[in-house]
């Protein structure tokens, strides 16, 4: 008998049940908002089942030093590598935001918490319609695991 799993509200995976595709968005959205919904759709368009984000806090992730340091790349967002990568992190309003637009055109919404205290809030205060396997410290459904 083939193994099946409901990995999202309503969507299965696993015997003759289509598999579950996930976009990478990532921080690929540059900081912009706007940018992040065209990709959402985009995402949506092309027949992901999910759109994924990446969620840091900052001062956690990397000492002062690390973002203190000049940050000279022609794709920066700022002077220093902290500003840069403060331009690329949502806040939690705007990640709202984003899985609310999500759900409207049908999409799952994600996003990998990048360190503990980005797991912490995502997971107590943005409702998750999916799992993120990539980053959980363990993931074993009991059929898969011997």
């Amino acid at each position: 008998m083939p193994l099946e799993l409901e990995l999202c509200p309503g969507r299965w995976v696993g015997g003759k049940h289509p598999c579950f595709i996930i976009a990478e968005i990532g921080q690929n959205h540059q900081g912009d908002i706007d940018v992040a919904k065209r990709m959402i759709r985009t995402a949506k368009e092309c027949g992901a089942d999910c759109a994924k984000f990446q969620k840091s806090e900052l001062e956690f992730k990397f000492n002062r030093k690390a973002l203190e340091r000049p940050y000279t790349s022609k794709h920066s967002w700022g002077k220093t590598y902290g500003e840069h990568k403060r331009h690329l992190e949502f806040s939690h309003d705007q990640y709202k935001e984003l899985q609310s637009y999500a759900q409207e055109i049908g999409i799952f919404f994600t996003a990998s918490g990048m360190d503990e205290p980005s797991v912490s809030e995502r997971t107590h205060s943005v409702d998750q319609a999916g799992l993120d396997l990539k980053r959980s410290p363990c993931f074993c459904v009991p059929e898969f695991c011997d």
